[in-house]
């Protein structure tokens, strides 16, 4: 029996975390660098399935959501 779920890629943790100071500040390298990747987004958004059609409603939401930012931002830029 195979299994019919698709493979996913694995997550890459950054490893040149410079060892030369206190665990304070390699720990806060540490975390920028996973910010500046962005693994922590990439890892929280595959915790649960989310179907096709459901990234398409949240990507026109998050555009629409955008789209009426810079509206009142140029409205309040004319006044």
């Amino acid at each position: 029996m195979s299994d019919s779920r698709p493979e996913k890629k694995p997550i890459i943790l950054p490893e040149n975390v410079t060892v030369d100071y206190t665990f304070e500040r390699m720990l806060k390298s540490f975390t920028k660098q996973i910010e500046k990747e962005r693994i922590l987004q990439e890892f929280k958004a595959r915790r649960y399935y989310i179907k096709p059609s459901e990234l398409k409603r949240l990507a026109e939401n998050e555009r629409r959501r955008k789209n009426k930012t810079t509206k009142t931002q140029k409205r309040r830029k004319n006044k």
